[in-house]
């Protein structure tokens, strides 16, 4: 079978006409409009949730989720144990000074969570305001914890709140150099990714995200050297706060205090005034006056990004990216610019109106065609599998962190420890000379799609084996697959059809899966070997 098995590999990676899209109307969603929809939103399908969003219609599914409470994040605490177990071997290297933990936490609330929409936002804002615990030292799991929990906190809130609380969070402070940052010797480090990475983009744009050209069709600069220089005295004056010292911290072993936002210091603050950009609010630069406190300079200035014509195109088009599709048209990026321009009662923006209006137009609902669609970067891979089946304990024991897995199963997405500051993967990565972009793509060499195939095949058949790490594993529950195919061939294409592939598997498709699966007679393995075969097609690799 293993021969076979390759064969037909090869065969659906190639992939296949995609069949019409099913079309939307008033009526009650259909099971594949569903999955489509959970597809986006959340982190897999399950039966469940798509009879779920069937019953209820997708407006109301999603106002569910934007009004479900957070299932949260544990605090991990300052330091490693009390003050007595400072630098006792016992207390596990693995459990304080690696992402262990906090990555076992968002696996578990990814497969199992009520929350969904929520912890797809946060895993969107993580990788656009990038915190990484691969470059700093000495990291530890619980101030990554406390980062994502503003994330969560901000998730469906307005996006200036978002802005400040992220450059007052201890995190980003300590990843970008903001804390400590003094007027003696300014450090550009946040003022320039704030710029470039977070919110505004290297060129200016117009509402539909593409780029605005000059009189000779160049790329127009959004910002200069002189503008960087001033948000970096901006950014002066602000440290941590004060250390802990109540337990499980005292006064002889202080804690950082990775909790707390961050404190001004006036002494450290630059008063010089400072020429940042033209915003909406003017035809001017702004500019701040000299001697203002460093709070009225770091508001304004944040303003001052808030305002900026190119901040709506270039963080909608991301969030699109990271939700729907990777090449969103320039009318879908327009009229979703528009809603966080003004939500209709006159807000900027409110991300609760923003994710609707991402999810809910009608090229996410009714795709318009081939250019549709979005690679599943490996989180994203792993998690829509294991949900589709309802793969929980005792399937699973949530270590799906790269550092925890085997060799031959990592896809270069360790969970929260991107390798820079750019993300694991950039948003406009090309494809090749298509004129296209496909951003996960980025990850996907020769080796890694090698990868993939074995992940999914261990997912599908063996599970991923348990060791000191993974006390568990992890695989699909048989008794989920072996359901499918109780009632033949037939019965199982049309249901994987629904469940995996939101009803666009082509003839040729169901052809090869049909001639392929027929023969055997055991349901178990009937259905395992049509799993896998679709999960590492491109068809079904490529969500659309």
């Amino acid at each position: 079978m293993n021969n076979q098995k390759a064969r037909l590999q090869l065969c659906l990676v190639v992939g296949f006409a995609i069949a019409g899209w099913p079309q939307l109307s008033t009526a009650q969603p259909t099971a594949e409009q569903a999955v489509r929809l959970l597809e986006q939103s959340t982190f897999g399908p399950n039966p469940a949730s798509i009879q779920h969003v069937q019953d209820i219609g997708f407006d109301a599914f999603l106002e569910e989720q934007l009004n479900t409470p957070s299932t949260g994040w544990t605090d991990y605490g300052l330091c490693p144990g009390d003050p007595g177990a400072q630098g006792n071997p016992c207390t596990p290297t693995r459990d304080w000074y690696t992402m262990y933990r906090v990555q076992n936490e968002f696996y578990h609330r990814a497969l199992t969570a009520p929350d969904q929409l929520r912890l797809r936002m946060v895993f969107a804002l993580d990788q656009i305001w990038v915190i990484s615990a691969q470059v700093v030292d000495n990291f530890q799991n619980g101030w990554m914890a406390y980062y994502l929990s503003l994330l969560d906190q901000n998730a469906f809130g307005n996006y200036r709140q978002l802005m400040n609380d992220i450059t007052l969070s201890p995190g980003m402070g300590r990843y970008l150099d903001m804390a400590g940052n003094n007027r003696n010797h300014e450090n550009e480090n946040y003022a320039r990714e704030i710029l470039q990475l977070f919110d505004v983009g290297l060129d200016e744009l117009n509402d539909d995200g593409t780029p605005m050209l000059d009189d000779s069709g160049q790329r127009v600069p959004s910002y200069n050297q002189d503008v960087i220089v001033a948000f970096s005295k901006v950014f002066t004056g602000w440290n941590f706060a004060p250390n802990v010292t109540t337990p499980p911290c005292s006064p002889s072993l202080p804690c950082q205090n990775w909790r707390d936002q961050m404190v001004l210091n006036q002494n450290n603050h630059n008063i010089e005034s400072k020429t940042l950009m033209v915003d909406i609010r003017s035809p001017d630069p702004v500019v701040l006056p000299a001697n203002q406190a460093g709070a009225d300079d770091l508001a304004q200035g944040l303003d001052n990004i808030f305002y900026n014509h190119n901040l709506p195109p270039f963080i909608v088009k991301q969030l699109i990216q990271k939700l729907v599709t990777s090449n969103p048209s320039p009318d879908y990026v327009t009229r979703v610019v528009h809603v966080f321009q003004d939500n209709g009662s006159g807000v900027r923006g409110d991300l609760r109106a923003v994710i609707k209006a991402i999810l809910l137009d009608d090229e996410a609902r009714n795709p318009p065609g081939q250019d549709f669609g979005k690679l599943r970067e490996p989180v994203l891979a792993m998690t829509t599998l294991l949900r589709s089946f309802n793969a929980d304990d005792p399937f699973t024991d949530f270590v799906l962190g790269e550092s925890f897995l085997p060799g031959n199963y990592r896809l270069d997405e360790d969970l929260f420890r991107s390798p820079t500051v750019f993300n694991f993967y950039p948003p406009n990565f090309p494809l090749g000379g298509s004129g296209l972009v496909g951003p996960e793509f980025d990850l996907q060499s020769t080796a890694l799609a090698l990868a993939r195939l074995n992940l999914m095949n261990a997912l599908v058949y063996i599970g991923i084996p348990p060791d000191s790490n993974r006390p568990l594993g992890t695989r699909i529950p048989p008794a989920e697959m072996a359901a499918y195919a109780q009632n033949g061939p037939d019965s199982l294409l049309n249901s994987l059809n629904t469940l995996m592939l939101h009803g666009t598997m082509s003839a040729d498709m169901r052809t090869v899966l049909f001639n392929a699966v027929s023969g055997i007679s055991d349901p178990l393995l009937m259905a395992e070997y049509a799993i896998y075969l679709i999960a590492t097609s491109s068809s079904y690799q490529v969500q659309r």
